[in-house]
């Protein structure tokens, strides 16, 4: 999984192109840049900078644009608080004329006058309450807008994890101020129960022992999404498995054996097997891994994704995927109310 993780200033050129959310990051193609003045932009694209700043920051809130760094499609616009409590950096696209995204990078010590009380409360309390033997503690947070990009949040407030291991939390403005929090773990930290029931899932599935080498709990408190990750060293198979229940809710080893979009459309143009072969195949899987018996179960069958449900309400399903080999190697578990 590793949706959320802490950015170190050893990458800190990924936020020189865009503010994505960590998860969405990529580091920009080697571009050839030129230093600017603030004074050479028009006055529209500063009062369209200073607008986008001010909508994060309050209207009342003294900061300033100190330096302009030219990518070449796009120009990088970076000041600070006068007060010196943060720094910012703006995003403008020159061939859209618009401002693409605006960071706000807090010093922890000025939570108190950059957050609402209430909103404060609540990170802090959600923050407390994530794991009660081992508490976050956060060292920086950001304010971001990202208003174009195409994977969420793209409005949010993000706390960065002080400590050995990594830990973030996010509050997305336009989910309600919903929080999903992020946070790694040393293996030795983890129950041992827990950590074994994710060794023993990947050999179960993939017939082979898989090293655990990454752990992470992950929460999303709106949608009621609490469980661990576990990960091997190259983050290609994943267990996950509830932080509440301990039961296993998703495991998918790498099983990816075609070559491109072009060949995974050839190769899974007609399902690989009927409803029946399907069924017969993964009804001992599903009983092993999710104590479910998928005994008078339909399928659903799309691309490489065979879904195996019941029209019963209060029934959940399970999605498995095949690859060319014809092997299932990932299954997921799918309650009745939506969630995983």
């Amino acid at each position: 999984m590793r949706e959320f993780r802490w950015i170190s200033a050893v990458v800190v050129l990924i936020f020189v192109a865009t503010a994505l959310p960590v998860q969405a990051a990529t580091i920009p193609a080697a571009a050839e840049t030129t230093d600017k003045q603030v004074g050479s932009l028009t006055p529209t694209v500063v009062s369209r900078l200073e607008k986008a700043v001010q909508e994060l920051i309050g209207s009342k809130t003294a900061f300033q644009f100190d330096d302009v760094t030219d990518m070449g499609k796009t120009w990088i616009v970076e000041g600070g608080m006068e007060d010196g409590t943060a720094t910012l950096q703006t995003e403008y696209n020159k061939e859209k004329n618009r401002v693409d995204s605006t960071t706000i990078r807090y010093k922890i010590s000025s939570l108190g006058k950059a957050m609402n009380a209430p909103l404060k409360t609540k990170v802090l309390n959600s923050a407390k309450a994530f794991d009660s033997k081992r508490p976050l503690q956060f060292e920086a947070f950001w304010r971001v807008k990202s208003p174009y990009q195409s994977n969420k949040p793209s409005n949010y407030w993000v706390f960065w994890g002080s400590g050995e291991q990594a830990s973030s939390l996010y509050v997305d403005v336009d989910r309600g101020n919903a929080i999903t929090i992020n946070a790694d773990y040393a293996l030795k930290q983890v129950d041992p129960l827990i950590l074994n029931r994710a060794m023993n899932t990947f050999k179960r599935v993939s017939g082979q022992p898989i090293k655990v080498q990454h752990a992470s709990r992950y929460k999303d408190e709106t949608k009621g999404l609490s469980y661990w990750s576990f990960e091997d060293a190259n983050e290609a198979s994943e267990v996950k498995i509830s932080a509440v229940t301990g039961k296993v809710l998703a495991v998918s080893t790498y099983g990816v054996d075609w070559n491109d979009d072009a060949d995974f459309k050839k190769t899974f143009a007609s399902p690989k097997y009927t409803a029946s072969e399907a069924l017969k195949l993964v009804k001992p899987k599903a009983q092993m891994l999710f104590n479910i018996n998928l005994t008078g179960y339909k399928v659903k069958v799309q691309g490489n994704q065979y879904t195996f449900y019941k029209q019963q309400k209060g029934t959940d399903s399970i999605v498995a995927k095949v690859n060319k080999k014809g092997t299932f190697y990932a299954y997921s578990l799918h309650s009745s109310d939506g969630k995983m």
